[in-house]
């Protein structure tokens, strides 16, 4: 899985022991909008990035800022009530107007342009009266359509008008002059109000822990509220233009969006370390039936946290720690989600009121939303360790294909073994350091993935995605 290069300026190691009023933890567009803020509001602020800026899934985004979440009003009328349900899209149709007004502010030439949203079903698919209804009630500009112009046929489509995309990388670099900020300086530990990196450490009034999945779990219990799901994608030239933004009301379907003269193709979603297949290759397959001109520019993956109950966690880190703060589980809407999180954790810092604040409160707990996306997490994390304990791997190192995997066992040992396209073999434990649980091969991206908690490495056991704090155990393949 190649890292994605930002062209953002580079920033030093910390290697002091400093003082500040708030220290950010996390250098993706959450964090880096949240310290803008603070930093905007007088507060000073000190930015912490584990490896560079934007590296992670900020490099991957398809910079959707939409208010329009999936088939999500009527789920959030039905598990959190009317008035919390409206906070949620209130707080979503703010964010799409601030980053407006925050580019044309600054002057920043990030390609903004509007773009309208829509929610479709299958020529087969379920009406969205339904969702139509919701949406209005909760204050949404929705609007029911029908819809020409797609390569196949939809029933209908619910379009939030005048949403908005920007090139991410040329918006982060605006906000970036003026702010105190620090790479490859991942963050060891939390005591206190001091935050702890390799080489120095940042004393601060308030933390605020911005990276994507939370570090620290001593507090708030985020590995049993949290799973991390992944999705792939096609860039394409030479397709037919398509105006706006399409996603299927399932899931599991396809997403279409226009970026300048390329289309960008999306599906696969799943849950990290469940077996997919190979997610390109669908979606190859699907682009060759639609598009049988276009040509692939590019193909890529993404990773989400997604809470239990869809919404994220922004506010206090836990019960016991009035000064330490948190923003993750954005699922598949990281852009307006982070606005959010930078508007509400300025506004709580500086005893502020933020409106639409009790909807992402991170110790809300809805039975009706939460039970049964916990219990599932709860198999996964059984079975992955099951699997470890208990299954057998019979293959053998010299089986292996170019281009394949597998757990092989030797002189009493299991190993995780890929074969790259020149035949040289790559060995690792195949056990996630995190929790213990047995790895999965995804093919796709040529990872070993975790089906308990979405750790993820590359075949050569280098780290790629928390919660995982180090990466896999190597081993000399000549032993095999």
């Amino acid at each position: 899985m190649e890292e994605m290069e930002t062209g953002l300026p580079a920033f030093p190691r910390l290697e002091e022991r400093l003082r500040a009023d708030v220290a950010v933890v996390g250098g993706g567009m959450a964090g880096i909008l949240t310290a803008f803020s603070l930093k905007r509001a007088g507060l000073r602020t000190v930015l912490l990035e584990e490896g560079r800026l934007a590296q992670g899934v900020t490099a991957r985004t398809t910079a959707r800022v939409s208010a329009q979440h999936g088939l999500f009003c009527e789920r959030l009328m039905r598990d959190f009530g009317e008035h919390l349900a409206r906070q949620y899209v209130q707080a979503q149709l703010h964010a799409v107007s601030q980053y407006r007004a925050l580019v044309r502010a600054l002057g920043v030439d990030c390609a903004l342009t509007e773009q309208a949203s829509f929610l479709y079903t299958a020529a087969n698919g379920p009406s969205l009266d339904q969702e139509y209804a919701c949406a209005r009630k909760l204050g949404a500009p929705a609007e029911l359509h029908a819809v020409e112009g797609l390569p196949f046929s939809v029933r209908e489509a619910l379009c939030f008008p005048e949403q908005l995309r920007l090139e991410p990388l040329p918006f982060l670099a605006a906000l970036l002059p003026g702010l105190t900020v620090y790479e490859h300086s991942p963050v060891r530990d939390i005591r206190g109000r001091c935050v702890l990196c390799d080489a120095g450490s940042a004393e601060a009034e308030h933390i605020i822990v911005a990276t994507r999945y939370p570090m620290l779990e001593r507090w708030g219990f985020y590995r049993l509220r949290l799973r991390q799901e992944q999705a792939f994608f096609l860039a394409l030239s030479g397709a037919p233009r398509i105006d706006g933004w399409y996603l299927d009301a399932d899931e599991h379907g396809w997403s279409l969006q226009q970026r300048g003269d390329t289309l960008l193709l999306g599906g696969g979603l799943h849950r990290c370390g469940d077996p997919c297949g190979d997610g390109y290759e669908r979606l190859r397959a699907q682009a060759r039936l639609w598009f049988p001109e276009a040509r692939e520019e590019r193909a890529w993956s993404t990773q989400d946290c997604v809470t239990l109950d869809g919404v994220p966690y922004i506010g206090r880190y836990g019960a016991a720690t009035p000064h330490l703060h948190v923003a993750a589980g954005f699922g598949r809407w990281g852009m307006t989600n982070s606005m959010v999180a930078a508007t509400l954790l300025t506004a709580e810092l500086l005893g502020n009121c933020y409106p639409f604040a009790d909807v992402f409160s991170p110790d809300r707990f809805f039975p009706s939303a939460s039970i049964e996306a916990m219990m599932e997490g709860a198999l996964y994390a059984v079975r992955g360790r099951y699997r470890r304990l208990f299954t057998t791997a019979e293959t053998e190192a010299a089986a292996i294909p170019p281009g394949g995997a597998a757990v092989v066992r030797h002189h009493g040992r299991q190993y995780g073994v890929y074969r790259d396209e020149n035949g040289a073999l790559y060995a690792v434990s195949p056990v996630c350091p995190h929790r213990g649980c047995a790895l999965e091969w995804n093919g796709a991206d040529k990872t070993w993935d975790c089906p308990c908690h979405g750790s993820r490495f590359d075949y050569t056991g280098r780290r790629l995605f928390h919660p995982a704090a180090a990466a896999l155990r190597s081993f000399d393949p000549r032993l095999l």
